[in-house]
């Protein structure tokens, strides 16, 4: 039988056939455990700035809508 119609037999009756080549598994993916932090660092999982944003304070208080001294006051 020639190759060609050997693989079209094959492909036909084959239960490992598939119509489209499936994904590849992305990089690290079949690692077991945690990874270090370093590693994390290089593999760019965690970025760390030199210079972090300062957070700003509020300029008023929060109000708390449901104060439990407002209560007691009222009654």
């Amino acid at each position: 039988m020639p190759e060609e119609e050997k693989q079209k037999k094959l492909s036909a009756c084959s239960r490992h056939r598939f119509l489209y080549v499936p994904p590849c598994t992305p990089e690290n993916f079949w690692e077991v455990g945690f990874p270090s932090t370093q590693t994390c660092i290089e593999r760019g999982y965690i970025k760390e700035e030199k210079n972090p944003e300062v957070r700003l304070r509020r300029r008023q208080p929060l109000n708390a809508l449901f104060s439990p001294k407002r209560n007691k006051e009222e009654k």
